[in-house]
């Protein structure tokens, strides 16, 4: 009996240190779910592009800083309504009818911005890795904040991002 406690005591004991050294995918994913600033560089095929984000909890708003061509316009998504804006100039796009060029690949962006879905969680030296099979997300170990998307030909580098207090004074 005695042997039969220390091994079921040795094996809680593992467990519990293999569980505690990932956390879960709430966790990681919410940080993308919460009001934050992010500065973004988009490898998209053979283009690259830059960009401020802006999430506040409910709208997205990506800022192009290059191409030059693309510097100042901005793609926002709010209340299920997609719109270009450039200087004064606000255009309504639908987003079912932008297949190719720009548009369309902003709008699969903002669905990798999201991480929705169901992931699994692992760790990968200083970095835990997300990913659902096709899409993946790395978080720094020690601030979980997002470095890295990847789904296909796309990769989304974090070169800088700041969660922002949504509190009101």
């Amino acid at each position: 009996m005695r042997k039969f406690f220390i091994f079921l005591l040795a094996v809680s004991f593992c467990v519990l240190l293999c569980s505690c050294g990932v956390p879960d995918v709430k966790t990681l994913s919410k940080v993308l779910s919460d009001p934050y600033e992010a500065q973004i560089a988009v490898n998209d095929k053979d283009n690259v592009y830059t960009a401020a984000v802006t999430y506040d909890g409910y709208s997205l708003s990506l800022v192009f800083s290059e191409p030059d061509l693309l510097c100042g316009i901005t793609y926002g998504f709010k209340d299920g309504k997609s719109y270009i804006v450039y200087n004064d100039l606000n255009i309504p796009f639908e987003p079912g009818n932008k297949k190719d060029g720009i548009s369309g690949g902003v709008l699969i962006w903002k669905k990798l911005l999201s991480a929705d879905g169901e992931y699994t969680v692992r760790r990968a030296g200083e970095q835990y890795i997300m990913t659902d099979g096709k899409t993946e997300y790395r978080f720094d170990k020690e601030t979980k904040i997002p470095v890295f998307i990847k789904s296909g030909d796309i990769t989304i580098t974090f070169t800088d991002f700041r969660a922002k207090n949504d509190q009101t004074s």
